[in-house]
């Protein structure tokens, strides 16, 4: 379970949101929608403690592992797709871990690739697949379809809606069919 009471977010004389409570619970499975500008990205950034709020409390367990994939990809160009996928995944078999993931999202015959040899679409899914092979209790998506076809985009949220039984999701879109089956949460 993860809670926010009464949080206020303001970035200097504007106020993104203001007396926002929110319990999301485990598992579950939460779409975030709303107008560009009204929070969405900062909602996340708030749950994954990368910000503090000007003003309420953010309820969450500290020791609890949360996955977040980023509204950009986020890859180190120095490092390959596999590489990248790698460092997210705990223990001695990471690299396999990571393989098996890029193999998940299309990309086995990527695994290689320097970032800036990939396509807009493969890197966001190379950054799907690192967020998801961390394989954390709490998932944390910000608008991950970015950048891909409707097909593939299709396919990754059917494999992220497969990935996060038992586990709490909170995914940004601006997509309503993205957010079926899932709780809303309107900002």
């Amino acid at each position: 379970m993860l809670e926010l009471k009464d949080v206020t977010m303001c970035y200097g004389d504007k106020t993104v949101f203001s007396g926002l409570s929110l319990r999301l619970d485990t598992p579950g499975r939460y779409a975030v929608l709303g107008a560009s500008g009204c929070g969405k990205t900062t909602l996340l950034r708030l749950i994954a403690g990368l910000q503090k709020p000007t003003s309420g409390r953010i309820v969450v367990d500290p020791a609890i592992r949360m996955s977040l994939c980023f509204q950009e990809d986020r890859l180190l160009p120095w490092r390959t797709a596999l590489q990248n996928v790698a460092l997210a995944c705990p223990g001695k078999d990471a690299e396999e871990t990571a393989r098996t993931w890029l193999a998940r999202v299309g990309l086995e015959a990527e695994c290689g690739a320097m970032p800036d040899a990939l396509s807009g679409g493969m890197k966001r899914r190379v950054a799907l697949a690192r967020a998801l092979a961390m394989d954390a209790p709490v998932l944390l998506l910000d608008e991950p379809f970015r950048a891909l076809d409707e097909r593939t985009h299709e396919a990754m949220l059917a494999l992220i809606k497969e990935q996060t039984a038992g586990r709490l999701l909170v995914l940004v879109t601006h997509d309503p069919r993205d957010a079926e089956g899932m709780t809303p949460v309107r900002l």
